[in-house]
């Protein structure tokens, strides 16, 4: 009788086992301030980026894909919680009230630095599924990924690095974390794993290794992408991806493990720009907001497969959620829809429309501000909705102060592009294509209602008497 027991037992372990090897590993590579045109695959001819090309290759390029925001923090808090900013409060990086008192319009809402612990994570959620989690580099939510469902944990501060990308031993931070997500992978693959590596480039300080710098030195630039240093740390990021993937092979997991390449905003204009795509940085244009995109899944995914329906980065969680079979939490609003039949292959998804919600203020900085609303600030309050080829950008303080929809063909409040043949958002057809303004401006505010966006209204009294 003990016998049958431990066979019935040792049978329920084999195949809870089984199971969990079934359930594909989660390799999601996140870099800072990579802009949409900073990598060759997408038509730069400066930056050489040949591990990630060719890992374009072996899956679906992404032309349309989006970052929740156009700075940092609140695009990570968008990807782990799988909720527009809205809802995390996580607008910007520090104060909402960036630039010069006098320059603002509005007193803008109030930022959160962190996303508070009642927030399911990614993490959380997988892991009732058996997965271990890791979150290696940036984190920037506040708390620490131990607290948000994480059982690994790694931030550079625990590596010794007090800022920049160099110890005072030569260390390069690139290469640390990517020895340290090597490192998870190995004593992790006998058992599902999510892993988030975060890289810390190629923000600034832009900082790389000499060796690398040389090489792009004498090499011409093309238009606005000729900075070595910048080019060098690309170089860096392209070799760590080149190496977490080699990992996957080397431990045969390639086959069951997806893989995800993104960035977190659009390029860091002192140093390059996203031509043709208008913008950088901290604006909402696209090229601040338009990422590079790529996912491999072999025998899962069709190589060389191009997706141009458009997807964000609140997409991610319920697209992990249901490759690994898990049930969506309950009482828990996801803002994101799963991209599983994209990879699929289908076309397109039941979605019509993307948003995003900026009540807060980012100053200007040198470098691609003629690509701005004004030359003091990269944006100002500002709510968007894409709906198809169409997008329109609602400028609060213009909205808000200035008789919103009376006076909206005089006020500047609006902003409507088509992408389709306006790319670089050079044409502003918010007084042309007035029954479409209209259509795209009802569904933004009726979102606005929906989601409890904050609206700044409160006039800020030092501008006023000036």
């Amino acid at each position: 009788m003990r016998t049958f027991y431990f066979l019935i037992l040792f049978s329920i372990c084999f195949i809870d086992g089984l199971k969990a090897q079934e359930k594909p590993n989660i390799v999601f590579v996140l870099i800072d301030d990579l802009g949409w045109k900073d990598v060759s695959y997408m038509g730069s001819e400066f930056y050489e980026t040949p591990h990630i090309d060719q890992l374009a290759s072996k899956g679906m390029i992404f032309t349309n894909a989006y970052a929740n925001a156009a700075n940092c923090a609140p695009t990570r808090a968008s990807f782990l919680t799988g909720q527009y900013t809205s809802r995390h409060g996580v607008f910007t990086v520090a104060n909402s009230d960036r630039g010069k008192s006098i320059n603002r319009r509005l007193i803008p809402t109030p930022n959160s630095e962190t996303v508070s612990l009642d927030k399911i994570t990614i993490a959380e959620a997988l892991k009732p599924a058996g997965y271990t989690s890791a979150a290696i580099g940036k984190w920037h939510i506040g708390n620490s990924p131990q607290l948000q469902g994480f059982d690994v944990g790694m931030e550079r501060i625990d590596l010794g690095y007090e800022r920049g990308h160099f110890k005072d031993d030569g260390e390069y931070l690139t290469d640390q974390l990517t020895d340290e997500a090597v490192k998870f992978i190995e004593e992790n693959k006998e058992q599902p794993f999510f892993l988030y590596l975060a890289h810390h480039a190629v923000h600034t300080p832009i900082q790389a290794k000499e060796e690398i710098i040389e090489k792009y030195v004498d090499k011409e630039g093309v238009n606005c992408h000729n900075d070595a240093t910048y080019a060098a740390m690309i170089e860096s990021v392209d070799e760590s991806v080149g190496s977490v993937y080699q990992k996957l092979e080397d431990t045969g997991l390639l086959n069951n493990t997806i893989f995800i390449f993104f960035s977190d905003n659009g390029g860091y204009g002192p140093k390059t720009c996203m031509r043709p795509l208008r913008g950088g940085k901290g604006m909402y244009y696209e090229g601040g907001i338009r990422e590079p995109m790529f996912v491999v899944w072999p025998d899962k995914i069709k190589p060389n497969s191009v997706a141009d329906f458009p997807v964000i980065s609140t997409d991610f969680y319920p697209t992990f959620l249901e490759i690994a079979g898990v049930k969506v939490p309950s009482n828990y609003p996801l803002d994101g829809l799963s991209i599983l039949p994209l990879l699929e292959g289908k076309k397109e998804m039941k979605r019509e429309r993307l948003f995003w919600h900026f009540p807060a203020y980012l100053q200007a900085y040198t470098g691609l501000m003629e690509d701005a609303r004004d030359m003091l600030y990269r944006t100002r309050p500002v709510s968007v909705i894409r709906k198809g080829d169409w997008k329109l950008l609602m400028f609060l303080e213009e909205w808000t102060l200035d008789g919103g929809q009376a006076n909206i063909t005089s006020n500047n409040a609006i902003e409507l592009y088509n992408l389709k043949e306006d790319i670089g958002e050079s044409n502003n057809l918010a007084n042309v294509e007035t029954a479409k303004r209209d259509e795209l401006l009802k569904d933004l505010m009726d979102w606005q209602k929906e989601i409890n966006a904050p609206i700044p209204s409160e006039p800020n009294l030092e501008y006023e008497q000036q």
